[in-house]
């Protein structure tokens, strides 16, 4: 698998409506689009919704 680098430009916290962040880290994934689709899911699970542009580039 390769390594990946993601930011998020801006996400929603579903849990206190009205606060937003920026994310940015590392993964591991055979593809780009796997690797979006992890970010995507990683960030619903912890309560946050994308609701700004996704990069994904290798590292």
């Amino acid at each position: 698998m390769r390594k990946y680098s993601f930011a998020v430009e801006e996400v929603a916290d579903t849990l206190t409506p009205g606060e937003f962040t920026s994310v940015r880290g590392t993964l591991s994934a055979p593809s780009v689009e796997a690797a979006k689709v992890a970010v995507e899911k990683s960030l619903r699970s912890r309560g946050y919704e994308p609701t700004g542009s996704i990069t994904i580039a290798p590292k």
